[in-house]
């Protein structure tokens, strides 16, 4: 196993969004992986009509200044967190805030950005910045939730989202590589679900503890190869009866981070993440690890 090149933790923000969670992640990830962070802010020009140059002029400054401002502040907060021992670096971005994040990504080894977490279960996903650099990124991005605090108390699990055999093997590869670095083990989750119709005693009998067997030993029979490489990670696979998306916001309440696959942006625009992937990013109440699962 080859180590891994300690590129900069690329923090995306906002003037004046709340940026607590993801400092704090993006701080942790630095120290473990001795590198430096690269706070970047995007800020979409606007276009004014030409006789009103002297306007644009004025608001363009005040924009910049506040930008300038509160990227300082967030400088501030790393070095507080990292006691001085995370290098900073500040950038903003002048172009429309999606693709001028994501062209950045081109130089960083994980992106790192802060969503407001919905706790509505049902609620319908909507586009979002987060779901918009997670789908383009050249680099794996992780969507903290606002209400998630590094410093408290979490489970040392690394949760993956497992599907396919060939294509979660680049997911699954990622999950224990971030278990090895942060000394946690690994669950690889299976949600499999038939019809709402076989719910209640059928699947909670015999016939479901079959299916789950016979589950957990395809999983574990196809990613062995991945787990031997990592002789230092417990592993275990879990089989859960349930829709994917419901699985893996549940078992985001438990683990430390939830590590998941995009899907192929074949399409020049929209978010490409998948029904799976955009709901666990709105719900899941740990940090999630998005994997672009392409060779």
């Amino acid at each position: 196993m080859l180590d891994i090149e300690p590129h900069q933790v690329m923090v995306c923000v906002g003037p004046g969004e709340e940026c607590e969670a993801a400092l704090g992640y993006a701080v942790a990830q630095a120290l473990g992986r001795k590198c430096g962070i690269h706070l970047v802010m995007a800020l979409e020009p606007v276009w004014v009509d030409p006789s009103d140059a002297a306007g644009f002029r004025t608001d363009e400054g005040t924009l910049r200044k506040r930008g300038t401002d509160f990227l300082m502040e967030c400088e501030r907060t790393v070095r507080e967190l990292g006691d001085g021992a995370v290098p900073v670096s500040t950038e903003i971005v002048h172009d429309a805030v999606v693709p001028g994040l994501v062209m950045e990504t081109r130089n960083a080894g994980l992106v790192v950005m802060q969503h407001h977490r919905r706790h509505h279960k049902h609620h319908l996903s909507t586009r979002s910045v987060t779901n918009g650099v997670a789908a383009r990124g050249h680099a794996p991005v992780v969507a903290v939730p606002d209400d998630w605090r590094e410093a408290d108390p979490h489970p040392r699990v690394v949760a993956v989202g497992v599907e396919a055999a060939i294509s979660s093997r680049k997911v699954v590869r990622a999950a224990f590589e971030e278990a090895h670095r942060i000394g946690a083990e690994v669950h690889l989750v299976r949600a499999w679900f038939i019809s709402a119709a076989f719910d209640g005693d059928v699947i909670a009998g015999e016939a479901g503890r079959r299916q789950n067997e016979a589950i957990e030993a395809e999983v574990q029979r196809a990613f062995a190869d991945i787990a031997s490489e990592f002789p230092d990670v417990e592993q275990r696979v879990v089989a859960v009866h349930g829709r994917a998306p419901d699985v893996l916001v549940d078992t985001s309440e438990r683990v430390r981070l939830l590590v998941v696959g995009g899907h192929d942006p074949a399409l020049p625009q929209g978010s490409h993440l998948g029904p799976i992937t955009r709901t666990v990013l709105d719900h899941a109440a740990c940090p999630v690890l998005v994997i672009d699962p392409r060779p």
